[in-house]
């Protein structure tokens, strides 16, 4: 019968090498790969599941406009007074009528009330050239105040470069006075 030298050393008392803790460094290494799997897989159900991902675009370098989407029901809108009021002249024939009109801004986005309030220079000078433009009897009626109301919100959101959402969602008059 063979004789290794295991059996060898046992035979002159000695006690069995130990060997080296090549099993204990696998199962460490195995326990630390299935750590970083189940974190991983962690991640990625967070970041699917939170809602908060963000859709890849269609195509790349494709220039579709961004989709305009309503706004969140729950969102609280922002306003902002355009102060000071707007006073304009306009003629009236042979006569000189004037105009002037308090208006607020409202949107749901704070950063689009703070690009509005950024370019207010812009959005005053557009507006007066609007206001300017108008004729009395136009504005005497109901139908001629919501037509002007509509112009001056395509005006600001075309002044702070407003596409699609979010944008300046509306514009309310709060003081309209023709003299």
């Amino acid at each position: 019968m063979a004789t290794t030298d295991e059996d060898l050393n046992l035979a002159r008392g000695q006690t069995a090498p130990t060997r080296e803790s090549g099993g204990m460094k696998k199962m460490v290494l195995i326990a630390v790969a299935v750590l970083v799997l189940a974190l991983g897989a962690g991640a990625a159900a967070y970041f699917f599941l939170s809602g908060d991902a963000q859709p890849a675009p269609a195509a790349a370098g494709a220039d579709a406009a961004p989709a305009a989407t309503e706004p969140d029901p729950e969102a609280e809108p922002i306003y902002l007074a355009l102060s000071p009021a707007f006073i304009a002249n306009f003629e009236q024939g042979s006569r000189t009528r004037y105009l002037q009109v308090e208006l607020q801004a409202m949107s749901y986005d704070q950063g689009v009330v703070d690009r509005l309030e950024s370019n207010m220079p812009a959005v005053r000078n557009d507006l007066i050239l609007l206001f300017s433009a108008q004729d009395y009897p136009s504005l005497s009626t109901v139908e001629g105040k919501e037509a002007l109301r509509k112009q001056v919100l395509e005006t600001i959101n075309k002044a702070i470069r407003a596409t699609g959402t979010p944008r300046v969602n509306d514009v309310f008059f709060t003081g309209f006075v023709m003299q």
